[in-house]
Parts: C-alpha cells; structure tokens; sequence
C-alpha cells in the first residue's frame, strides 16, 4: 500500500496545482466579478473557490490511490516471482502477457533471469554428479596403484627376507652341531632378517591408513599415528605439535609426508629415538622429522631414494620444499617449509 499512498499525495498534489494555475488564469483573463462569483457565492454552504479545491483534491486523491493500489498489485507480484527465483521455484513463477502488464521490460528480464538459473541449475547438478562419478574411479585407480605397489614391496623385501629366514633356519636344523659358532651365527642372522621383516611391515602398514585425517585436525591426526609407533615398537618417539590452521589439501600432504618419513626410519634407519617438530614461524609452517639412525650419505642417490622423492614430490605441490641432512652413523634429519597463504593480501 505504500505506492498508494504516495500517488494519492502526489496526485492531490498536482489536482492542487492545477487549480491554482486555472484559477490564476480565470483571475487576469476573464472580465467578471471573480470575487463575487468564488467568495461569495456559496455551493452546500461552502464557497465556491473552496468547493471546487476540495473536489480537486478528493478527485486527485482516490485517482492516485487507485492508480497506486494497481502499481502496489504488480510490484507485489514481481516482488513474489524475484522470491520464488531466490528460492529456487522456478516453475512456479508465471510470466504474464507483456499486452497485459505495465513493466514488460521487468518480466522479460525476470523470464531471462529463470531460464538462466534453471539452465545454470541442471548444468550444476550434472557437473556434481560426473565429479562423483569421476571421484570415485579415480578413488578405485588409486587404491590399485597402491595395492600394486604394496605387492611389489612386500614380494621384494618382506617376502624375500622371509625366504632368507626361511633357509638359515634349514640350514640351522640339518646342521650336526647346534651349539657350534657357525650355528650361532646363523641364528643371530635369522633374528636379524626377521626384525629387519617386522620392521618392514609395519612401514607398509603406515601407507594402509586413510588418505584423508577423516574429520581430524592435523595436530590430532599426527598425534595419533606417533602414538601407535610409542606403543608398537621399541623406539622412543617424542613430539612437538602445534595447532595450525591449514587447507584440507595442505593439511593431508604433511600427514603424509610424516607418514613417508616415519616409514622410511622404521625400514631403513634402525633408529632408537625418533623426534617430531612442528610449527608456525612468519607466515610459514615447519615440520621437522630427526632420527639418530644409520643415516646414508648424501652423494649415495639410491638411498631411501623412492620415499624421499615422494615427500618433495608432495611438498612441491602444495609450494614448499624438503631440505634433508644425513651422516652414516649419525643419523637424519628432514625439514619440511611451507608457506601460507597471506591473509591481509586476501
């Protein structure tokens, strides 16, 4: 009603201008007695200058409610279909014949409007249901590739340590003297192989965790999985975590660089006290994995070389890097730097 409102003021308005500009021009263009005719003669006991004001502003009022009230009718409608549209009701917005309505240009804009949503709509719902689709086969190509490479790794290590085992402890059965220095030997060599072998399963056994932290927090996640070392093996592990705010993506490629250096020091360092740092330091997080393992040298490229190449790998694509320090016999250490995102830069 607020149109209403507003056209009747502006209507009475104009009925009273237009009053006053005929009456001026009655006044300075008709020879009579003006005065006699609008003051003193009366209509319903009213002069006749005010009767003829009060119907031009009664007049020019209800005109302008009316013309209001029509305007009111239409916009509430046009108001109505932009709700529908917002809501996503596209069906249930009717365009009326462009004959028949004050604002064709509106409605034509408001119908360009609804098939640009619905268009836009449909094109959404069929992109998320091929993102499904294609999440899944790539989900299902990744969890090939990595029980491929979990087979290849338990045939070339695991599998053949235990064949090794297996022999020494033949050779120790069939031998006539068991408690000769040969024997010995053979069965310090057979524990050796087959710590070696447990060892190497537990490292595969870190790459058969979930992908994602699975609604953790990175610190939690990271907890969690040097708790299992603490409790599992006899290796002393210490840790210091700090709570990061980080992207999902970010935060999924340290877990698993953390999952790749913990497995390359259980595989392959015979560590006895494993340290892990991580913090936030000017507009960069740290993490830092050190081991007092056997270490390898630095110009030896083969050593640990597929676990190492897989944590830079990870590192470059989220914008870091993997700075690595080993000493035969001293041990490792592995730091990895990734910048975060400037805030105040949005």
């Amino acid at each position: 009603m607020k149109m209403a409102r507003t056209l009747s003021f502006y209507f009475a308005s104009l009925a009273l201008f237009v009053f006053l500009f005929v009456l001026l021009i009655f006044l300075f263009t008709v020879d009579t007695d003006w005065y006699q005719s609008l003051m003193q003669k009366n209509y319903l006991l009213v002069p006749n200058v005010f009767f003829i004001l009060a119907i031009c502003l009664l007049v020019g009022s209800i005109a302008g409610y009316i013309v209001g009230i029509s305007i009111d009718k239409k916009v509430e409608k046009i108001e109505w279909s932009l709700l529908e549209l917002e809501g996503g009701n596209y069906d249930r917005v009717t365009i009326p014949p462009a004959k028949n309505d004050n604002f064709p240009s509106i409605w034509q804009g408001i119908d360009n409007i609804r098939a640009r949503l619905k268009e836009q709509t449909l094109l959404y719902q069929k992109f998320t249901n091929e993102r499904v689709k294609w999440n899944r086969e790539l989900k299902e190509e990744v969890l090939t590739q990595e029980r491929n490479r979990l087979a290849r790794e338990l045939h070339d290590s695991v599998s053949q340590q235990l064949f090794a085992a297996t022999m020494l402890l033949s050779a120790i059965n069939q031998s006539p003297d068991p408690t000769s220095e040969t024997t010995a030997k053979q069965r310090a060599l057979v524990e050796e192989i087959i710590n070696e072998a447990q060892s190497e399963m537990r490292a595969l056994l870190l790459h058969l965790r979930p992908i994602q932290l699975e609604g953790k927090t990175l610190k939690a996640g990271m907890q969690e999985l040097l708790s299992e070392l603490t409790a599992k093996l006899p290796l002393k592990v210490t840790w210091n975590l700090q709570d990061v705010q980080l992207e999902k993506g970010i935060e999924d490629h340290l877990f698993r660089i953390l999952q790749e250096a913990v497995s390359n020091t259980l595989r392959h360092a015979k560590a006895k006290t494993l340290e892990v740092h991580m913090m936030e330091v000017d507009q960069f997080v740290f993490l830092k994995v050190v081991d007092d393992g056997k270490g390898f040298s630095m110009d030896d490229q083969k050593a640990g070389s597929y676990g190492l190449t897989n944590m830079r790998e990870r590192a470059s694509e989220i914008g870091g890097n993997v700075k690595i320090v080993s000493l035969p016999g001293r041990g490792t250490s592995i730091e990895v730097k990734i910048p975060l995102p400037n805030q105040e830069g949005g």
